[in-house]
């Protein structure tokens, strides 16, 4: 490792990686805004005690604690208490909850919010998520309806669409009528968490692995040879089929997920199926789950699901939620390997040469009445040869300079190098800005 590399499970972000990681932000934050949902944030630190109140899970084991301070981490020392006070936000859905419980009175009846922004876990880094990583999450609180799940979905649908995915499918299932199912074959109560985990992995693991993991759970092996047979079969009318499985419990369960399907409208990107297995991680969830994954790919883009209880252990009320993170990192690097982010994802529009010292003061007016006409423009620091200057732009992204050369200016013209094609067009002053604007549009068709 470098002497100077960040912390081990940590990433530095360069330039250019950070102007993807804008263009992506922009693309998700329109879309959500699109939708109606309004944009908050939260402290990076929460308090351990709120941070804690779901009830445990994964995701707290993997929280990175922060000590108390001063002469209280002396007395919790002394008296061998708790060290830590604080923790890093392992996710945005929590301190949503506490957020909403300070602050509903001033809230609308039925929030919906976005928020963008980093989040910690303890955890093994692996590709396309490190230790500090970004979540795009969006919610509604204070409303039950079907129609709630069905504009989350079709909003982070339509973000991931707009970023450049096609052939996007949406799993939906609900918790609470999978828990059904798995106990309608007969696996006994002490291995019921156990099965569901283990039989969610069957979209990213071989059915053999499944089964010996599940064998090795104590599931009963006539239970496992079942569940894998239903997994295997085609999903057309499988909604019909769980639901007698699960008897009258499960009727209301499955009449949310056909309200679901009815009232979602995809992208023609994009389609909507049943999957009877889908459990999502987290262990909040109340109601339907769901999740994105891309043809091809073994890992999700995003999901969600409704959490009709976590807000209640903040605001001492119950309030219905639902909600959905995209996996930012992931997206990041499924695009970043493709070739899928624009030129726009560059340093700036263009550049201002600067052959001699002469030049410098005319360079600089030129810099400003270009950024005046809506461009974004870099100015190189001094006089040099235009080579050293040109490669410069190439390797920033830039794809225009214009060489503030005071000859050419006396004619009332500037050359403007087009970085790419290796080729300079004189072009007058006055149309300096509407040229390179419609050679920059050109780019993007």
């Amino acid at each position: 490792m470098p002497k100077f590399a960040p912390p081990s499970g940590f990433d530095d972000v360069l330039p250019d990686q950070y102007r993807r990681r804008q263009e992506m932000i922009r693309v998700i934050r329109e879309t959500y805004e699109s939708f109606g949902f309004e944009g908050m944030d939260t402290p990076a630190l929460e308090t351990l005690e709120n941070l804690v109140r779901k009830g445990g899970g994964e995701n707290e084991k993997l929280m990175f604690r922060v000590l108390k301070r001063g002469a209280e981490l002396e007395r919790a020392r002394a008296r061998r208490g708790e060290l830590a006070d604080l923790g890093l936000r392992f996710d945005l859905t929590v301190p949503l909850a506490r957020f909403y419980a300070t602050h509903r009175a001033t809230l609308p009846a039925v929030f919906k919010r976005y928020q963008i922004g980093p989040v910690w876990r303890a955890e093994r880094a692996q590709r396309g998520r490190s230790r500090q990583f970004m979540q795009c999450d969006l919610d509604v609180l204070g409303s039950a309806s079907m129609a709630v799940e069905a504009e989350v979905i079709s909003a982070a649908t339509t973000a991931l669409v707009r970023l450049g995915f096609a052939d996007l499918t949406v799993r939906l299932n609900s918790r609470p009528l999978l828990t059904l199912l798995v106990r309608s074959f007969h696996v006994p109560e002490e291995h019921l968490g156990a099965a569901i985990t283990t039989i969610d992995k069957l979209d990213k693991t071989p059915p053999d692995a499944v089964r010996t993991e599940l064998t090795k759970k104590g599931v009963p092996e006539a239970a496992v040879e079942e569940m894998l047979a239903l997994h295997a079969r085609p999903r057309t009318d499988l909604l019909t089929e769980v639901e007698m499985r699960a008897k009258a419990d499960g009727a209301p369960l499955a009449a949310q997920l056909r309200e679901v399907l009815k009232l979602t409208s995809l992208p023609p990107a994009a389609r909507i199926v049943f999957d009877p297995f889908l459990a999502r991680g987290l262990d909040y969830y109340t109601g339907p789950v769901f999740e994105i994954v891309g043809a091809g790919e073994t890992f999700s883009l995003g999901g969600g699901g409704r959490y009709d209880d976590l807000v209640e252990r903040f605001a001492g009320v119950r309030v219905p939620a639902c909600g959905f993170a995209i996996g930012f990192e992931r997206v990041y690097t499924l695009m970043d390997e493709r070739g899928m982010f624009t030129a726009t994802a560059r340093a700036a529009d263009v550049l201002v040469a600067v052959p001699s010292a002469a030049a410098a003061g005319e360079a600089l007016r030129i810099a400003a009445d270009l950024r005046a006409a809506g461009l974004r423009v870099d100015g190189y620091p001094s006089a040099g040869k235009l080579g050293s200057q040109f490669e410069l732009a190439e390797r920033k992204g830039i794809p225009f300079a214009v060489v503030a050369d005071p000859e050419k200016l006396r004619t009332g013209t500037f050359e403007v190098r087009d970085l790419a094609a290796r080729q300079s067009t004189a072009v007058p002053r006055p149309e300096l800005a509407t040229w390179l604007r419609t050679r920059l549009a050109s780019l993007l068709s």
